[in-house]
C-alpha cells in the first residue's frame, strides 16, 4: 500500500472525517465551530474526577476526546465530552455509548474488546463526560499508511485479528454498527474497537433512540441498503462492512471506488490466497433482506 498513492486520502477518512460526517451532519451531531470548546465547569468536574494534565487530543460524533493522567494510578484516560449537551441526538448518542460500553465491560465473551469503562459523569452546568481507558496504540489508517510496505501475509493475518474482535463483540450480541479505519485500532499486537455512540444491542427489550436517518455510518464500507438507508444495519450488514475494511488492507484500495467484477483480480493481484479472497468476497456481497431481518438488532 502506497500512502502517496490516489487511494490514501480515502484510507484516512473515518468517522471524523467527510465520509462519516455526511450523516453526521444530518444528525445534528457536529459542530463546524469551536468543536473542542470544553466550559470552565467541566474542566473543573474533570478535575475533581482525580484527573489532571486534559490534553484535547481529537474528536468524535457528540463532542472532543481529551487524555489526562489518573492521579491515584497514574494511568492515562480517555474522556469524551458532550458538546451543547442540550440537543437530545447528541445526549442520546452520549448515554448509549456509556450503555454499551459498561455491559461490554461486563461480558466475558467481549473482554478487551472495547476500552474499560470507568463511569460517566452529568456535572451541574456542566457538560457530560465519560471515563474510559486510553488505548494506546494507533487507528488503523494510520497503523497502515505507516507501513506501505507491509507483506500481505502480515495483512492477512491483520484482517483474521479484526474478524476475531468483531466475532466477540458479536458473541455479546452488540454491534458497532460504525465499521470504518478509524474506529479499529492497533494497540501492539491486539486489535481493540472504538467508538460505541452508533452501536446497538442485539437483544430485545431495549428502545431504540436513533431513526433510519440518523444512524451513523462511515459510507465507503457500509452496505448497499445501510447506505441508501433502506434498513438499519445488522450483524450481516457489519460483517459485509468489516469485509470491505479487510479488501482495502489487503489492497490498498476502497471497494466502492471498483467495479465490483475487478475486486477478485485486485486480491490476486496483491497476492492474497485463494482461501481468504473467497471468504472475504463471499462476505462482500449484499447480505440478503431476510438474513437481514433474522438479524435486526434491537437498540439500547
Amino acid at each position: 500500500m502506497n500512502s502517496n498513492s490516489d487511494t490514501s486520502p480515502r484510507i484516512d477518512q473515518s468517522d471524523s472525517g467527510p465520509l462519516g460526517l455526511q450523516l453526521r451532519d444530518a444528525a445534528g451531531l457536529v459542530d463546524h465551530e469551536e468543536l473542542d470548546e470544553l466550559w470552565d465547569t467541566t474542566k473543573v468536574a474533570i478535575a475533581a474526577e482525580g484527573l489532571r494534565d486534559l490534553k484535547r487530543v481529537d474528536r468524535g460524533g457528540y463532542g472532543v476526546v481529551c487524555r489526562a493522567i489518573d492521579e491515584r494510578t497514574g494511568n492515562p484516560r480517555a474522556i469524551k465530552v458532550v458538546l451543547h449537551p442540550k440537543r437530545k441526538e447528541r445526549f442520546a448518542t452520549f448515554v448509549r455509548e456509556c450503555q454499551i460500553l459498561e455491559y461490554l465491560q461486563n461480558h466475558e465473551r467481549s473482554v478487551g474488546v472495547a476500552p474499560r469503562f470507568f463511569g460517566k459523569k452529568e456535572p451541574k452546568d456542566g457538560q457530560p463526560f465519560l471515563i474510559q481507558e486510553w488505548i494506546e496504540g494507533k487507528k488503523l489508517s494510520d497503523w497502515l499508511n505507516a507501513r506501505p510496505n507491509l507483506p500481505v501475509g502480515e495483512r492477512e493475518s491483520l484482517c483474521r485479528a479484526i474478524y476475531d474482535a468483531y466475532e466477540r463483540l458479536h458473541a455479546s450480541e452488540v454491534i458497532q454498527r460504525d465499521v470504518s479505519l478509524g474506529n479499529i485500532m492497533i494497540s501492539g499486537r491486539r486489535v481493540r474497537l472504538i467508538d460505541f455512540g452508533g452501536g446497538g444491542r442485539a437483544a430485545p427489550g431495549y428502545r431504540d433512540l436513533n431513526t433510519m436517518s440518523h444512524v451513523p455510518m462511515t459510507e465507503a464500507f457500509a452496505s448497499d441498503p445501510v447506505r441508501n438507508r433502506e434498513r438499519k444495519p445488522t450483524i450481516p450488514d457489519e460483517v459485509h462492512a468489516v469485509a470491505k475494511v479487510c479488501f482495502t488492507i489487503l489492497t490498498g484500495q476502497i471497494a466502492i471506488d471498483i467495479p465490483r467484477k475487478e475486486w477478485p483480480n485486485k486480491l490476486k493481484q496483491r497476492g492474497v490466497c485463494a482461501e481468504i479472497a473467497g471468504g472475504l468476497l463471499a462476505k462482500m456481497e449484499t447480505p440478503p433482506e431476510k438474513i437481514a431481518e433474522r438479524s435486526q438488532a434491537k437498540e439500547f
